[in-house]
């Protein structure tokens, strides 16, 4: 269950650049619903993503050294 003022609230502290409801999961959804986040987050920062290329000059996929 979507609680719709908290949804609003986030949204007046800056751009939101991903937001996702999920049917399951509470209060600790990363521990009940891990797979839940890890999609969500692939989603967020993956190639064709809203945070794809957050940083400047960078992808995510380079050499990370």
């Amino acid at each position: 269950m979507t609680n719709g003022l908290a949804v609003r609230w986030g949204r007046t502290l800056g751009k939101v650049v991903f937001e996702s409801v999920h049917a399951n999961g509470g209060h600790f959804a990363s521990y009940e619903v891990p797979e839940a986040l890890v999609g969500d987050l692939r989603k967020m920062f993956g190639k064709g993503g809203k945070a794809y290329r957050v940083v400047k000059d960078k992808d995510g996929y380079g050499d990370m050294m």
